[in-house]
Formats: C-alpha cells, sequence, structure tokens
C-alpha cells in the first residue's frame, strides 16, 4: 500500500511539473485579438469624438502597437476604477487610459516603458488669485477623478477639508467652474486640452500652478497582467521602435502634448 501510494504521488508531482510551463506560458500574445481596457473622457489621451469613436493619443498609440504585433486592436470604454479589476479578472488584456505606473499598481499589474512623461496642473478660476502652491489647499474644497494618482496626491497632502471626487475630469472642472469647489488637480495635458478646446472651460478656467508629482521613473504606461513576459517584451519592442523612427512624437504633436 505504501508503495503503491508514494507512486501515487511521484505521478501526481510529475503532471504538476508537466502541467506548470504551460500555464505560465499563456499570454495575450497566444491571442489574434488584445481587448483594450480605456475611460474616454481624457482628452487627448481618450476622448470620444464627434462621431462618437473613441480617439486620442493613447488609442492612437495602442492601434500602432497592434499593427506592429499583428493583433486586432478592441476598445472597451469603462470606468477608470474599474480598468484594474477588469484586467486582473481578465475581462480586458490592457490598460491605455492615461495611466501612470505607481508603485501601488505595480503591486497589482506589470507595465510596459513610460512613453509619457507626466507633469500636473491645479486648476481654478480665471479670476482666483488665492492658489499658487501646494501650501494654499489648506482649508480648500478640491476635486479631482476618483481612483487617479492625481486622486493619491491630493489625498495624500491631507491640507484640503474636502476633496470631491467624480468618475470623469469635466464633472470635476465643472464643480470649480459653478464655485462648488475651488480647484481640481488633474494631468497637465489634460487640463489644457479642456481649457484650450473646450467652450464650457475656455476663459473661465486657468491653470494657477503645474508640478511634477510623481516619483522618478513613474509615467504614462500601459497595464498588462501581471507576469506575461511575452506580451511586455513585444510591446517594448514594438515601442521602442516607434520612438526610434519618430512615430510617437508624430503623434504628440497631432495631439498637442504638452
Amino acid at each position: 500500500m505504501l508503495k503503491i501510494s508514494k507512486i501515487f504521488i511521484l505521478s501526481v508531482a510529475i503532471s504538476l511539473m508537466v502541467a506548470a510551463p504551460s500555464i505560465a506560458a499563456q499570454s495575450v500574445m497566444d491571442s489574434d485579438v488584445i481587448r483594450v481596457g480605456t475611460e474616454a473622457t481624457y482628452p487627448p489621451f481618450e476622448y470620444r469624438n464627434e462621431k462618437n469613436e473613441i480617439t486620442g493619443y493613447d488609442i492612437d498609440v495602442v492601434k500602432a502597437l497592434g499593427a506592429h504585433l499583428g493583433k486586432k486592436v478592441e476598445l472597451v470604454d469603462m470606468a477608470f476604477d474599474g480598468l484594474i479589476p477588469a484586467l486582473l479578472t481578465g475581462k480586458i488584456d490592457m490598460i491605455a487610459a492615461g495611466m501612470t505606473n505607481t508603485e501601488e499598481r505595480r503591486k497589482k499589474v506589470d507595465f510596459s516603458d513610460v512613453y509619457y512623461e507626466i507633469e500636473n496642473a491645479f486648476v481654478t478660476k480665471a479670476d482666483d488669485a488665492s492658489i499658487s502652491k501646494i501650501e494654499d489647499f489648506a482649508g480648500k474644497v478640491a476635486t479631482v477623478q476618483i481612483g487617479t494618482a492625481q486622486d493619491t496626491f491630493i489625498t495624500n497632502t491631507k491640507l484640503p477639508k474636502e476633496i470631491k471626487r467624480f468618475q470623469k475630469n469635466d464633472d470635476a472642472l465643472r464643480e470649480v467652474l459653478l464655485e462648488r469647489a475651488d480647484f481640481c488637480v488633474v494631468n497637465l495635458t489634460v487640463a489644457n486640452a479642456y481649457l484650450r478646446n473646450n467652450e464650457v472651460f475656455g476663459g473661465k478656467l486657468k491653470i494657477a500652478f503645474r508640478n511634477f508629482i510623481h516619483k522618478q521613473g513613474e509615467g504614462i504606461a500601459l497595464a498588462i497582467p501581471k507576469g506575461d513576459v511575452h506580451l511586455k517584451e513585444a510591446i517594448n519592442e514594438a515601442m521602442d521602435e516607434m520612438k526610434k523612427s519618430g512615430k510617437l512624437l508624430e503623434l504628440k504633436k497631432k495631439y498637442q502634448m504638452d
């Protein structure tokens, strides 16, 4: 009986060892389609055009990557704070949503190389001169898009008397416009897109000041399933080619990325 048990255990162990490589080898690269999660209210990174099509800098980047990798790109629009949970549960294969590769997020997912360095803007009413530095946040009401790096930053300052969180940046900015909040913290490029090109906010809001709030090496990158080495290597190789060819610079100019 003991001999049989040992043989059985050995057999199970061998089966697990044989099965393990096949599990580890699974990759998004094995599929012909890459499902890319995004949140299309974050211009110029991602937004809907007059035809209600999802477009923007991130979208053009992933489409160019898809073409380079020979994959079809399928866009999935959802709330920003639902993107990482969707990636973790396999509902999407990648996130392209102006997402910063923060230390906290890297515990859950992997990221491509950074393809856009970011700076942040603190937006107020055009006639408001009360905010020009971080210390001025004390006692103020702030707005921010929920779940973003900006949300983490403003929360950690512990300065505002209240922080109002919204699913969309335009709602966060509108709260300032309606004087129900003092300032909004948002990605600088996104702030410029709203203030320059949006008739609702243009001329009525301003960037009170700007700064870098992220650690060195952090920036906007594509989030992918943790441990998918094949996908990460393929994306970074394609991204490097796009940098060398001038494609990324071309897209930055197209979307006024500054």
